[in-house]
């Protein structure tokens, strides 16, 4: 894969890239996407657009929320819905009203664009795909394009959606187990796809990668931060092409993103001798290695199926037989 060196995750980040109406963010279990989510929270607010919160397990930080342009559709369960069991089905999903939902987001899009300071634009964020897939993924994928339908409307609009790809590609629909994963259809809707991945995993990406392209490494084992780590960020154009980029990116003091670009060295040294793992040969009970003598005697060894190619085919004609003397293929006119 070439490296991209621009860094096309800055201007999405910063709303300068507009041909990206849905942008979904794919974390893991070893690294969180939500610090990187709500710092692109606060560049949309920073460049003055309403943001519409659709919280399915946690509320975003206090000075997002408290902002008056940031509306909140609130689909957590109640104490009360808990304490009655109403909150979940019987299979133990969550028990979410979808078309309620889409009417609430519609609704509050429409209230959140008129006080907006871009004309129309705001930022609609869904903290957890993971509860609507789980109810049904038809229903979330036909969410979804809706919503991005609404958003490219406006050039400066925008859906933040945020899964976990490790629990969700083990989802299945009541369509069977033969239906694509999650991440895959969810990267065919999408106009952007971030993947999230911790700082450490660098190494196995490819051996020899560095900050600066110098003899620094560019992180060390164990380095996982939440409000720091690798993506991998997958833009689909509108021409059609599609564009990747490796970055690496760091919340800053003031809670905004920062991305800087990630070199690969051009060539890598293989281990030396000092540095390599111990012989895993050297405490068996016998011993693997050859003298001269075995290796000549093996290979003085005349194998059977080697003498059977060798041989010829004798074929001794009946009295019955006929030979034909005309080529059979002289009809051809070969």
């Amino acid at each position: 894969m070439a490296m991209a060196t621009g860094l096309s995750i800055k201007r999405i980040a910063a709303h300068q890239q507009h041909s990206v109406p849905l942008l979904v963010l794919s974390e893991t279990a070893q690294q969180t996407a939500l610090p990187l989510m709500e710092a692109m929270v606060r560049e949309g607010l920073g460049h003055g657009l309403g943001v519409v919160v659709v919280c399915l397990e946690q509320l975003l930080s206090r000075d997002i929320m408290c902002q008056p342009a940031v509306a909140l559709v609130d689909c957590r369960p109640t104490m009360a819905q808990i304490g009655d069991g109403s909150a979940f089905l019987p299979n133990g999903t969550r028990q979410i009203d979808l078309a309620r939902l889409d009417r609430d987001v519609c609704s509050q899009i429409e209230r959140i664009s008129a006080v907006s300071k871009v004309s129309g634009g705001f930022v609609v964020v869904i903290d957890d795909l993971e509860p609507l897939l789980n109810i049904s993924r038809v229903d979330t994928l036909a969410l979804l394009r809706k919503l991005r339908s609404v958003a490219k409307q406006c050039q400066s609009s925008r859906i933040l959606a945020r899964y976990s790809r490790d629990i969700a590609d083990q989802r299945t629909d009541k369509g069977g187990p033969h239906l694509p994963l999650v991440s895959n259809v969810l990267r065919s809707i999408a106009d952007a796809v971030v993947d999230v991945y911790p700082m450490d995993v660098l190494g196995t990406w490819m051996p020899g990668w560095y900050s600066n392209g110098e003899a620094q490494p560019f992180v060390t084992l164990g380095d996982n931060d939440e409000r720091r780590g690798l993506l991998r960020l997958e833009h689909r154009r509108q021409s059609g092409k599609v564009g990747y980029e490796v970055a690496a990116f760091e919340i800053n003091e003031q809670q905004r993103p920062v991305f800087s670009a990630v070199k690969a060295v051009a060539t890598v040294e293989p281990p030396s001798a000092a540095t390599a793992g111990p012989d895993p040969r050297q405490h068996l009970p016998f011993n693997l290695d050859l003298t001269d003598k075995q290796r000549q005697d093996r290979a003085d060894v005349e194998l059977p199926y080697l003498e059977a190619q060798a041989g010829e085919i004798h074929y001794q004609m009946a009295e019955e037989d006929d030979w034909d003397e005309d080529d059979p293929d002289d009809d051809l006119e070969i």
